[in-house]
C-alpha cells in the first residue's frame, strides 16, 4: 500500500485558478521556507520543499477562507513539522522497500547508504518535534505526537500482514494510521484555540484527516492494477509484495495471492458473475467517500474550495487510470503486466550469447530515437536542430555508447564484476567483427558500427570508448588532471571526433576542437554527479586537486554538513573542476564557429546548455555530493537559444568537409 509518489502538483491542479489552489500552494510554499528560516538558525536539520506538501496544504486549507490572511509563525512551524514527519517516512520507507529513485531521482539510501539515510530521517523527525513543539498550539502538539506514534504502528501493522487477506476493518486502521495520522494533525493545526480546546471540534478535525490520507491511499490502490497508466512506479508492487488492499475485497474469487498478477488485473477489470465491473464499483465507492469528505469540509472551514479542488484532482486521475485500462484492454494492447514489471533476467549461456541477448533488446533505428530521449534529454534537444538524417546518425551512436556504458554501470541482472568484465569483453569482440564488415545480427552493430566504418570514421575512436568504459572496472580514482583527461577523452571526446568525422570533417584542429567539447562535457558531468560516483565507490576528481586543498577520498563522505554551507575547501575544489571545464569549452569554440550552420546550430544549443550546469551546481550552494544539479526545460530553450545566437559568427578556421550536409 505504498504512497503514489509519481504523482505531480500538475495531475492536482485545476486548468485556471478558480478554487484557489494555486494561490494557496504559493502561500504555503512562502510560509513554509519562512519557518525553515527560522528553525535553521536553531540548529534544526529542515529538508528542502519537495514533493506535493499535501499536509501542509490541507492545514492552510482548514483554516477557512477567512483564516488565510495572515497565518502566524506558529502555524507555519506545525505546518514544516507536518512534511517534515512524511520526509522522514519517506528516507524510511527507501530503506525498506530497497528503492533506487524516488521523485526521479535517486534515493539518499542508495546515493548515500542505508546510515546517512537513517540518520538523516532521524534528524528530521527530532527536528519536526521541535518544529510542533514551537507552533504554540499544545492540542496540535498532542495530537502531533499521536500522530507520529500512529503512522508508524501502521507501517508496522502492514508490515506483520504481508501475505494475508485483510477484513475491511483491517485495512482501514491500518490505511487511517499509515496514511491519514498526518493529515488528521495537520487539519488540527488549522484550529482556532477555542475550537481546538473542544474535543468534539478535535475529533471532527482528525477524523476528517485521517479520511482524506485513507481516501488518498485508496486511490492509490486502485492506481496499482491500472497498468496502461504511467504512476511513476512500477505497477501491481502491492500484489507482487503479497499486500492485500481493498480492490481485491471487489473481486470475486480472490482469497490470497496465488493468482497470476495479469489473472487478477483481468478480473479487476471485467465483469464478475453478478456483472459489475471491480474497477468500476472502486470508482463509485470513491465517488460516495469524495461526497462525504466535502461535507465534512463545509461544516470546519466553510467556504473553502482548495480541499475539493485536491480531492477532485485525485479522482479525476483515477477516472482516467480506469478508463485508459478498459479501452487498452478491449483494444487488445496491453501488454502483460508480468513483462513490464518482471524481475531482473536470469542469463546462463556464454557471455557473448547473454549480450547479444541484451543488444537484441534495444531493437533497431525506429528505437534508438526514443531511447535517446529517456536518458539524454539535453543533447536530445539540440539533436532536434539537426536534419533527420543526421539526427538519426546520432541516436544510434548514442545507442551504442550509452548501451556500452550501461554494461558496466548498470548490469540488468546485477551480475558481479567479473562477468560484467566477461560481457564487456564478448562486446568488444563483437564491436571489432562489425567495423570488419562482418554481419552480427545485432542492428546498433551492424548499422552504427559497420556505418562508421564504411563513412571512413577511425576505428580509434570506437575502440577509444570501449577503453574508457573498461577503466571504471579497473580504476576508482585518477592521481592526475592527465590520468582524468585520458579517461574524458576515451568515454566523451573520442564520441565528439566519431561525429565529426562520420560527417566529413578531417581537419586535424577541427577534431581537436571537438575532443575538446567532450572533455568539457564529461568534466561538467563529473562535478554534477560527484555524490552518485561516490556511491558507487568512485572518485573521479584528481587527486592532486583534492591534496592541494587539504582534502582525500575519505573526506569527501564526512564533507556535507546535514546543515549549512559546503567547506570553504570543498568550494575552491569544485570551481577548480569547472574552470577546467570552461577552459575546454573554450578551446572547443572556435571549432564550433568554423562548422557550417546545419551541424554548428545543434552542437553550440548542445554545448551552451550543458555549460548551464555549472550555474546550478553554484546555485545549491556547491553540494553536488546530495544533490544532483540539472536545468529546467525552459532554462535548456534559453540556453540553448543563447548558444546558437553565439555560434553565428564563423571563424577562419578551415573545416574543408567532405560533403555539405549529412
Amino acid at each position: 500500500m505504498s504512497m503514489a509518489h509519481g504523482v505531480t502538483w500538475h495531475d492536482v491542479r485545476p486548468r485556471a485558478d478558480t478554487d484557489g489552489l494555486l494561490a494557496a500552494r504559493t502561500a504555503v510554499e512562502v510560509g513554509l521556507e519562512s519557518a525553515r528560516g527560522l528553525l535553521r538558525d536553531q540548529g534544526v536539520t529542515v529538508p528542502e520543499l519537495d514533493g506535493k506538501l499535501l499536509r501542509p496544504l490541507v492545514a492552510y486549507a482548514l483554516l477557512g477562507p477567512s483564516g488565510r490572511a495572515r497565518p502566524d509563525a506558529g502555524f507555519w512551524r506545525g505546518a514544516r513539522a507536518s512534511q517534515m514527519v512524511h520526509e522522514a517516512s519517506l528516507l524510511h520507507d527507501d530503506i525498506v522497500d530497497g528503492a533506487p529513485r524516488r521523485r526521479g531521482e535517486a534515493t539518499t539510501a542508495s546515493s548515500r547508504g542505508v546510515g546517512t539515510a537513517l540518520v538523516l530521517g532521524d534528524l528530521y523527525l527530532t527536528g519536526a518535534y521541535r518544529a510542533a513543539a514551537q507552533a504554540g498550539r499544545p492540542a496540535f502538539l498532542e495530537a502531533f505526537i499521536d500522530a507520529v506514534e500512529r503512522t508508524v504502528h501502521g507501517e508496522a501493522e502492514q508490515g506483520r500482514s504481508v501475505g494475508r487477506r485483510l477484513s475491511p476493518g483491517d485495512y482501514d486502521r491500518i490505511v487511517r494510521g499509515k496514511a491519514g495520522a498526518l493529515f488528521g494533525a495537520a487539519a488540527v493545526l488549522a484550529a482556532a484555540p477555542d475550537d481546538a480546546r473542544r474535543d468534539g471540534t478535535l475529533r471532527a478535525r482528525i477524523d476528517l484527516g485521517e479520511r482524506l490520507g485513507a481516501s488518498y491511499q485508496r486511490i492509490d490502490d486502485l492506481l496499482d492494477y491500472c497498468t496502461a497508466f504511467d504512476t511513476g512506479k512500477p505497477p501491481l508492487q502491492d500484489y507482487r509484495q503479497r499486500k492485500w488492499t481493498w480492490v481485491l475485497d471487489l473481486v470475486d474469487d480472490v482469497e490470497g495471492f496465488d493468482k497470476e498478477a495479469d489473472e487478477v488485473v483481468r478480473r479487476v477489470f471485467e465483469p464478475g458473475p453478478d456483472g459489475r465491473i471491480p474497477a468500476r464499483t472502486a470508482l463509485a465507492v470513491l465517488e460516495v467517500e469524495r461526497a462525504a469528505l466535502l461535507q465534512q469540509v463545509e461544516r470546519l472551514a466553510a467556504g473553502d474550495r482548495v480541499v475539493g479542488a485536491i480531492v477532485d484532482g485525485w479522482l479525476e486521475r483515477a477516472v482516467d487510470a480506469v478508463a485508459r485500462q478498459a479501452a487498452d484492454r478491449a483494444d487488445g494492447r496491453v501488454e502483460p503486466a508480468a513483462r513490464r514489471a518482471s524481475p531482473p533476467p536470469v542469463f546462463t549461456g556464454s557471455p557473448e550469447d547473454e549480450v547479444r541477448s541484451q543488444a537484441l533488446a534495444l531493437g533497431g533505428p525506429e528505437r534508438w530515437s526514443e531511447y535517446f530521449g529517456r536518458h539524454a534529454k539535453t543533447f536530445r534537444l539540440a539533436s532536434r536542430l539537426f536534419p533527420a538524417d543526421a539526427a538519426g546518425v546520432i541516436a544510434g551512436v548514442y545507442a551504442f555508447c550509452r548501451f556500452t556504458d550501461d554494461l558496466v554501470d548498470d548490469p540488468v541482472d546485477g551480475a558481479g564484476p567479473e562477468r560484467v568484465r566477461e560481457r564487456l569483453t564478448a562486446w568488444r569482440m563483437l564491436t571489432e567483427q562489425a567495423w570488419e564488415g562482418h554481419a552480427t545480427g545485432i542492428p546498433v552493430l551492424d548499422e552504427v558500427i559497420g556505418g562508421a566504418a564504411a563513412r571512413g570514421v577511425s576505428a580509434h575512436y570506437p575502440m577509444a570508448l570501449l577503453d574508457g568504459v573498461e577503466m571504471d572496472l579497473d580504476r576508482t580514482s585518477y592521481e592526475r588532471w592527465h590520468d582524468l583527461e585520458r579517461y574524458t577523452f576515451c568515454v566523451a571526446g573520442a564520441v565528439g571526433g566519431w561525429l565529426t568525422e562520420g560527417f566529413g570533417f578531417r581537419d586535424p584542429t577541427l577534431l581537436h576542437c571537438a575532443h575538446s567539447l567532450g572533455h568539457a562535457m564529461q568534466i561538467t558531468n563529473i562535478a554534477r554527479d560527484v555524490g552518485e560516483d561516490l556511491a558507487r565507490g568512485r572518485v573521479y576528481l584528481p587527486l592532486e586537486l583534492l591534496a592541494a586543498h587539504d582534502l582525500d577520498p575519505v573526506d569527501l563522505g564526512m564533507l556535507p554538513g546535514l546543515e549549512g554551507r559546503m567547506p570553504g575547501a570543498w568550494v575552491r575544489v569544485v570551481e577548480a573542476l569547472l574552470s577546467r571545464a570552461d577552459a575546454h569549452y573554450a578551446r572547443a569554440w572556435p571549432g564550433i564557429r568554423a562548422l557550417p550552420g546545419w551541424y554548428r546550430r545543434p552542437v553550440a544549443a548542445a554545448a551552451t546548455a550543458y555549460r548551464g550546469i555549472h550555474d546550478e551546481i553554484r546555485g545549491n550552494g556547491y553540494d553536488n555530493l546530495t544533490r544532483r544539479a540539472h536545468t529546467s526545460r525552459p532554462r535548456k530553450l534559453w540556453l540553448a537559444f543563447v548558444g546558437v545566437a553565439g555560434a553565428l559568427r564563423a571563424s577562419g578556421l578551415p573545416t574543408r568537409p567532405e560533403r555539405a550536409s549529412p
